[in-house]
């Protein structure tokens, strides 16, 4: 094992990435230190990228937080991962933002995804110890009091690293929504990550409509194949009504349940048109960028329930690796996978995500 480990450094908002090498981590008790296994490209990292999180970010940074590590030391009482797994050295590992666990949010919420003192590994300076903060690096640190969850033989590492933040996130989101049956009329915007992991999962309820609006068509192609009843497709050169005619038409009386999922400019207003009466919508697409204007009257008149939805806790990243093994032979995971890059080529990878040109790039730090 050498005594560094290599990561691409970003300096400059919207630049490129450096390949810097940094002294190898060492566990804390009660922490683990990882080799990154495989990591894979999201919105977020592309927002942090250009300097558009509405999230606290300092530089220089390592971006990439969704990740698998295979574990190659373990800290003093550190052999147990949060669901009470046993770990050993060479096991595959995912991990959770560590929130303080002495707020308000965090104690008498008991939601620490809300804390506001939460410590996200990869919006954070690298420049100082432990140096590897984001997953597109050779290592990865999973602190003392961040949550860690063991991944199944059976998935695979790139599945869990997609999993580790669209799928977790989706799981905590339809818990949030509530009880979808076969009498639902379900929309979700977005055909990205967010929005085909939550079709697989809606589908499993059996809606009467499932109705996914986003783009490119090959994601809505996807989203059929995984479950979707009908597919709207999204041209931002054409008028929002159409589309939302198009859904009112669908459904009938529009969404009993809906997900926002695509965080792009006006999404929730046309969202909001969309909803059925006294029907239900959860957003957990938007982080940030303008302001959305949004029809307060048809939320009134109409009774919509909106429920704002971030991230998600440990016990959501298991759930979501046991949806991963249990429904592989259903869902074929691999069709959300883009191609496989390295830390000298990320910038092709994040070139891919802005693109929409691949759905999940995968990288492999190592180069294997």
């Amino acid at each position: 094992m050498t005594a560094t480990g290599r990561a691409a450094v970003l300096h400059e908002f919207g630049g490129g990435f450096q390949t810097e090498a940094y002294p190898r981590p060492t566990a804390d008790r009660g922490g683990l230190v990882v080799e990154i296994d495989t990591a894979t490209v999201c919105g977020s990292d592309v927002h942090a990228w250009k300097g558009h999180l509405s999230l606290g970010v300092q530089l220089p940074m390592i971006l990439g937080h969704e990740m698998v590590g295979r574990i190659v030391e373990i800290g003093p009482g550190a052999d147990v991962d949060s669901v009470g797994q046993d770990l050993a050295i060479g096991d595959r590992v995912v991990w959770a933002h560590a929130a303080c666990g002495h707020c308000h949010e965090c104690t008498v919420e008991q939601t620490p995804v809300l804390c506001s003192r939460r410590y996200i590994g990869y919006l954070n300076d690298c420049s100082v110890p432990p140096y590897f903060t984001g997953a597109f690096a050779e290592y990865g640190v999973v602190r003392p009091d961040a949550g860690r969850v063991r991944v199944p033989d059976r998935v695979e590492s790139a599945w869990a690293s997609a999993g580790s933040c669209a799928l977790r996130t989706v799981v905590k989101a339809l818990d949030l929504a509530g009880s979808v049956d076969r009498d639902g009329t379900v929309v979700v915007q977005g055909a990205g990550p967010l929005g085909l992991f939550a079709t697989a999962l809606l589908s499993l309820n059996d809606p009467r409509r499932l109705v996914v609006v986003g783009g490119p068509q090959d994601r809505l192609d996807l989203a059929s194949q995984w479950g979707a009843t009908h597919t709207v497709p999204v041209d931002p050169a054409e008028d929002p009504a159409g589309r939302i005619d198009e859904v009112m038409s669908i459904t009938g009386r529009g969404a009993s349940v809906a997900f926002e999922l695509a965080g792009a400019p006006g999404v929730v207003g046309e969202g909001v048109k969309m909803m059925a009466r006294n029907g239900r919508y959860v957003l957990m697409g938007t982080l940030g960028g303008q302001p959305q204007p949004v029809d307060v009257a048809t939320i009134v008149t109409r009774g919509v329930r909106m429920t704002g939805s971030m991230s998600g806790a440990i016990g959501d990243y298991h759930r979501a690796m046991l949806a991963l093994d249990r429904y592989q032979d259903r869902f074929d995971w691999n069709r959300m996978l883009g191609s496989t890059y390295d830390l000298d080529t990320l910038a092709d990878a994040m070139d891919a995500m802005v693109s929409m040109t691949e759905i999940k790039p995968v990288v492999r730090p190592s180069g294997r």
